[in-house]
């Protein structure tokens, strides 16, 4: 699965990407407080680990890992959000699937492991790309293993072939502003 590095700069690049409000791209401000929200939001589902320490049980890519979970979350924050922050409740649902659901997809694309069962309770069906994007990683080396070196290294890479792409987005819509 992808660290949260990996899917930290995809909830940033998905807030830029799909904004709550417009905003003009010749703003001074660089960072939003949406962009906060969202990474928060894309590295979420990796939060089961604190039952996990806590009880000895195996809670990791469990219920957080779930359509059902993205669905009841991106409900309750759309509707909590428009409430207390007068967004659109459909918006900011839409907004919160996406980048929440951006984790599924993205340990969904990486080898190893047993793929992610995101359709749980109603199927015990495990999903895993037969392409994967991010190579495994071997926990049971230990943390500080060089194997792990090739795994950072890819998050890395795709981390800032992202964000690079994001900048070269922001050129074009900028310059599209200016003419």
């Amino acid at each position: 699965m992808p660290s949260p590095i990996a899917h930290a700069v995809s909830g940033y690049v998905l807030s830029e990407l799909f904004p709550l409000k417009s905003r003009p791209f010749h703003q001074g401000k660089r960072y939003h407080w949406e962009s906060f929200v969202a990474v928060f939001i894309a590295i979420a589902a990796d939060f089961d680990f604190i039952p996990q320490l806590l009880t000895g049980e195996r809670f990791h890519r469990g219920l957080t890992h779930t359509l059902l979970f993205t669905v009841g979350l991106s409900l309750v924050i759309g509707l909590l959000g428009s409430r207390f922050k007068k967004f659109s409740a459909q918006k900011l649902i839409g907004w919160t699937l996406i980048i929440y659901g951006s984790h599924l997809l993205l340990d969904i694309f990486t080898a190893g492991g047993s793929g992610v069962q995101i359709f749980s309770p109603f199927s015990d069906v495990s999903i895993q790309s037969s392409l994967p994007l991010f190579p495994g990683v071997h926990h049971s080396r230990g943390l500080f293993d060089l194997s792990h070196l090739v795994f950072i290294g890819w998050e890395l890479g795709y981390s800032g072939l992202v964000l690079a792409g994001l900048s070269f987005w922001k050129q074009t819509q900028s310059q599209k502003f200016v003419e």
